[in-house]
C-alpha cells in the first residue's frame, strides 16, 4: 500500500525509529546494556583479551532481541466452526471484508480484551484472535466486526519488520517500568512520547479501515463500548473473584453482575467522568476517544446485524470456563462452592473501606480516623497534599514528574473516598447503588457523591465541605 505524507499511515525518518527501537529495547532491559557496555570497554581496554570477550557479545545480543521479539502466551478457550458457527462466519467475512486471507484460529478469553497475534499452529504460521466473553456477549453483531475488522486492520499497518519490533520494545519499555532494576522513570516516559505518535497514527488508520468495513455507526458505538466495559471489569471484578476465591466460592453470575453494575446510572456517569477527565498517558498506544471518534470518516456499513450480539451455542460453557479463569487454577476452581453475586450483600466486598480507614490513620499519625480526615483536609489548604497522596501511595513519587500531580490526586480522592464513604455508611446514611459507597443518601434526604466532593475540593483547594462532614465522622468514630 503506497502512502504519502499525509496519509494516516505515512513513516517518519527511519533512522529516527530504528534509533527508538535501539534506545527503547536497550533501557527495558539495563541490565543486557551494562553488560554490553562492559564488555565494549573492555574490547577497548583488554585489546589482548580481544577473542575472548567477543564470545559475550552474542549472548547480550540473544537477550535483547528474544525480549522485544517475545511473543504473548496462549490463554483462552478455542472456538472450532463446528461448535461456533456463527461467530466463525463473522470473523471470516470481517477478514475477507480487509483481504486478510491469512490461517486464523479463534479463542474466547475471560477478560474484555481484542487481539490479533501471529502464532505458529503445527509449524505453520497463523494469527490467533483473542476475543473477550464480556464484550462477545454485549456487543452487536455491527459492533463486533468493527472490532474484529479493526484488529485485523491493525495488523496489516504493523506488519512489517520495523514497525513490529517498534512496538514489541515499546511494550518491553512499559513492562520494565514495574521491574526491580529500571531505567530513570523521566527518560522511559519521554521515549514513550517519541514512539506514541507512531501508535496513535496506526490506531487512527485502523479505526478508518473497520469503518470502511462495518460501518462508522457501529465502530463509534464500539469503541465506546469497549472502553466502558473494559474499566468495569477492572473496578468490580478483581473484588468480586479475590474476596470469593478467599472463602471458596464461585461467581456463577459474575458477567450477569458486570453487566448489572454497567447498568447503574451512578456506575456509568463515574465511569464517562474518569474518560473525560484523564489525560492520555507516555503509554497509551491509542489517542483518547474523543479524538477517535472525531478522525473517523463516515461509511454507511451493510450487511450486519445491529440489534443483536452474535448467538453463542456453547454460551454456557465458555462462561463457567472464563469464570473458573478468572477465580483460580482449574484444578482449585474444582473445589469452589456455586454462589450468586447479585445474592450477596455489597458489604460483604467492601473491606477496603475499614483498610483505607487504617491505612489514612496510620500515614497522617492521627488516632482517630475523624482526625485523619481532618489533617487530609488541612493539607488541601496548606499545599501539602501531594505529599500526603505519596505517603498513602509510595508510587506516585516513582511517576515523571508531570504524571505526579494527576496521580496525587487520583490516590488522595480514592483513599479519602474510601474512608469518608465507609464512615457514612456506618452511620447510617444509605447507598443509593448496590455498586458504589460513595453515592450516599443523608438523614434529611439530600444526595451526596462523596468522590465528586473530593474532587472538587482537590481542584480548589477548598475542603470546606470536608469539614461540614467531620462531626459524623468524629461521633461515629467515639462511638
Amino acid at each position: 500500500m503506497e502512502t504519502t505524507a499525509n496519509s494516516p499511515t505515512a513513516r517518519p525518518w527511519p533512522v529516527r525509529e530504528w534509533m527508538l527501537i535501539a534506545a527503547m529495547a536497550a533501557l527495558a532491559h539495563p541490565a543486557a546494556l551494562l553488560i554490553g557496555l562492559v564488555v565494549l570497554a573492555a574490547l577497548v581496554v583488554l585489546s589482548a583479551w580481544v577473542p575472548f570477550v567477543w564470545i559475550a557479545l552474542p549472548a547480550v545480543a540473544f537477550t535483547v532481541i528474544s525480549a522485544v521479539t517475545h511473543r504473548a502466551r496462549f490463554h483462552g478457550h478455542a472456538v472450532r466452526p463446528a461448535e461456533e458457527p456463527e461467530l466463525t462466519i463473522l470473523v471470516r467475512q470481517a477478514a475477507e471484508r480487509l483481504d486478510f486471507r491469512v490461517p486464523l484460529l479463534v479463542r474466547i478469553v475471560a477478560e474484555p480484551e481484542v487481539a490479533v497475534v501471529p502464532t505458529r499452529t503445527s509449524g505453520f504460521r497463523t494469527f490467533t484472535l483473542f476475543l473477550g466473553l464480556p464484550l462477545v456477549r454485549r456487543l452487536t453483531a455491527a459492533e463486533l466486526v468493527a472490532v474484529v475488522a479493526r484488529e485485523f486492520a491493525h495488523q496489516q499497518h504493523a506488519g512489517d519488520r520495523r514497525t513490529s519490533l517498534l512496538l514489541r520494545a515499546r511494550d518491553s519499555l512499559v513492562e520494565s517500568r514495574e521491574n526491580r532494576f529500571r531505567a530513570p522513570a523521566g527518560l522511559v516516559e519521554r521515549l514513550l512520547r517519541a514512539s506514541q505518535a507512531r501508535t496513535w497514527q496506526l490506531a487512527l488508520a485502523a479505526d478508518a479501515d473497520a469503518a470502511a468495513v462495518a460501518g462508522t455507526p457501529a465502530v463509534r458505538n464500539a469503541l465506546a463500548q469497549v472502553g466502558t466495559v473494559s474499566a468495569a471489569f477492572y473496578l468490580f471484578v478483581a473484588t468480586w473473584v479475590g474476596v470469593l476465591g478467599e472463602d471458596g466460592d464461585f461467581p456463577e453470575d459474575l458477567y450477569e453482575a458486570l453487566d448489572a453494575a454497567l447498568a447503574d446510572p451512578h456506575v456509568a456517569s463515574r465511569l464517562a467522568a474518569d474518560a473525560d477527565e484523564n489525560p492520555p498517558m507516555a503509554a497509551a498506544i491509542e489517542p483518547p476517544l474523543a479524538a477517535r471518534l472525531a478522525a473517523l470518516p463516515e461509511h454507511l456499513g451493510v450487511g450486519w446485524d445491529t440489534s443483536a450480539s452474535v448467538a453463542l451455542r456453547q454460551l454456557d460453557s465458555l462462561r463457567r470456563r472464563c469464570v473458573r479463569d478468572l477465580v483460580s487454577s482449574e484444578e482449585a476452581a474444582g473445589e469452589l462452592r456455586p454462589v450468586r453475586l447479585l445474592d450477596i450483600a455489597p458489604e460483604r466486598f467492601e473491606a477496603s473501606l475499614r483498610e483505607a480507614a487504617s491505612h489514612l490513620v496510620e500515614v497522617t499519625g492521627q488516632e482517630f480516623v475523624g482526625g485523619a480526615v481532618a489533617a487530609a483536609a488541612d493539607a488541601l489548604v496548606d499545599g501539602t497534599w501531594m505529599r500526603l497522596a505519596q505517603a498513602i501511595d509510595p508510587e506516585v513519587g516513582r511517576l515523571p514528574q508531570p504524571m505526579r500531580a494527576g496521580a496525587a490526586s487520583d490516590v488522595l480522592v480514592g483513599c479519602l473516598s474510601h474512608v469518608i464513604g465507609g464512615m457514612l455508611l456506618e452511620a447510617g446514611w444509605a447507598r443509593v447503588s448496590r455498586w458504589t459507597a460513595s453515592v450516599l443518601v443523608g438523614p434529611d434526604g439530600a444526595l451526596l457523591d462523596v468522590e465528586e466532593l473530593l474532587e472538587l475540593a482537590v481542584d480548589t483547594g477548598d475542603p470546606t465541605r470536608i469539614r461540614e462532614l467531620l462531626p459524623i465522622l468524629t461521633e461515629r468514630a467515639a462511638r
